[in-house]
């Protein structure tokens, strides 16, 4: 049996897709939903070159939610649409839901969760021959917690008790694997000097990092949600984990990661899709996003497993 030297992972976040949309959304119109078309179509086409073995969205595929009041038909065909999509182009394909991933006014996340193959508010755990990938839930908030937020949706991220149970259960038996874990809320502030906002934040973010100290093996930590890119290493525990926020692929800096998994390292690299006057136009909105690209050493690093 040949042995696998590496394995190449290509990661979104946050595409926001609302089809035939012509309305500019974000608090300065700098989300680009009018060229989603175009945005989408040079994604795709830059994971087909880059051929990866996995492609990962970490939620927030459209427009759904309480905040946009996309339709549910649209919301439906949407998430139907990106599913197929993202199957097409790389011969694995994981995700987990963002916080606007169910029909405007529900705050119903089990069509997502269906679709993606998931148990309600669960992720999934997939081993690899260099690591154990744990795709984490944080859309777990009990009936009572999405009802008290109701038409909107809950932004901070919560991972419900039995998502919890899974982690503890997915890093005791890591074995001598590294854990790497995908999720939508941040579980960590960003590292930028903008001031950090709780509704970027997993709730009950202590609950998960008492089990990342407790087993130590988990060494990095990519997240979306912020609509950022952000890389900072921080000691959990006795342990240092590299938290990492990947941009959203609907305003600056309009981009993705290239992720290249090796026997003991973990490379990443930024991709800025090649559409220079929509992502300066996003850019530009408003008072401005240019900080949003974060640092430019943030643009290629490697994180030791």
């Amino acid at each position: 049996m040949n042995q696998i030297n590496e394995i190449r992972i290509a990661l979104t976040t946050d595409t926001h897709y609302w089809p035939g949309g012509q309305q500019f959304f974000g608090t300065e119109e700098e989300q680009l939903q009018p060229w989603f078309e175009l945005i989408h179509g040079v994604f795709l086409d830059a994971v087909r070159s880059s051929r990866p073995d996995i492609l990962i969205h970490l939620g927030d595929f459209s427009c759904g939610g309480g905040v946009f009041e996309m339709p549910d038909a649209l919301f439906f065909h949407t998430l139907e649409r990106l599913d197929r999509d993202y199957r097409s182009v790389a011969p694995r394909y994981y995700a987990v839901p963002g916080n606007h991933d169910c029909p405007a006014g529900t705050n119903d996340y089990s069509f997502c969760e269906e679709l993606l193959g998931l148990s309600p508010r669960l992720g999934r755990t997939v081993d690899t021959d260099m690591a154990r990938f744990v795709f984490l839930n944080s859309q777990g908030h009990s009936d009572e917690q999405r009802q008290a937020v109701l038409p909107k949706d809950p932004t901070y991220g919560w991972v419900a008790e039995a998502e919890l149970a899974r982690l503890d259960e997915a890093l005791s038996g890591a074995g001598d694997r590294p854990v790497i874990v995908f999720t939508h809320q941040l579980l960590h502030p960003w590292a930028n000097a903008r001031p950090y906002q709780e509704l970027y934040g997993t709730a009950n973010a202590d609950a998960v990092l008492d089990l990342f100290a407790q087993y130590g093996n988990v060494r990095a930590v990519f997240q979306g949600h912020a609509h950022i890119l952000d890389v900072q290493k921080s000691l959990v525990g006795p342990h240092a984990v590299c938290f990492v926020v990947a941009p959203s692929l609907t305003q600056f800096p309009l981009g993705w990661l290239m992720l290249t998994l090796k026997s003991g390292s973990l490379y990443v690299k930024y991709r800025p899709l090649p559409l220079p006057e929509l992502s300066q136009r996003s850019r530009t909105a408003g008072a401005g996003s240019a900080w949003r690209a974060g640092d430019p050493a943030w643009h290629d690093f490697v994180i030791d497993l």
